[in-house]
């Protein structure tokens, strides 16, 4: 496999352009809808998998530990003692935002 991105573009495109799988060169089906073959589909999947479970595994340890030392656990922003929500309020602020699609309202 070439090493610079322009050579391994190329030869990307002229396999895909003659109907093998781009990353190993493999024979693929007519009429198949994957520009992949099926070996290189289940690597991609299993190393994806790989990779999410250890990012979910240290955003949940992250998580755990902020929580503990009564900070966010999004931002890592130091709470205060009094303070009895999980997040703080910028965090807060912005999820009611991301989720209703307008800022909340204030009480008086």
């Amino acid at each position: 496999m070439p090493t610079k991105n322009v050579e391994r573009r190329a030869v990307y495109l002229q396999r895909k352009k003659s109907g093998l799988c781009p990353r190993c060169g493999a024979k693929i089906k007519k009429k198949g809808k994957f520009v992949f073959c099926d070996d290189c589909r289940a690597f991609f999947r299993s190393y994806n998998e790989n990779i999410s479970e250890d990012a979910n595994r240290i955003r949940k340890e992250r998580y755990d530990e902020r929580k503990e030392n009564h900070q966010c656990p999004r931002c890592g922003k130091k709470l205060g003692k009094r303070y009895n929500k999980t997040i703080c309020l910028i965090c807060l602020e912005k999820q009611y935002k991301y989720n209703y699609g307008k800022s909340r309202q204030k009480k008086k």
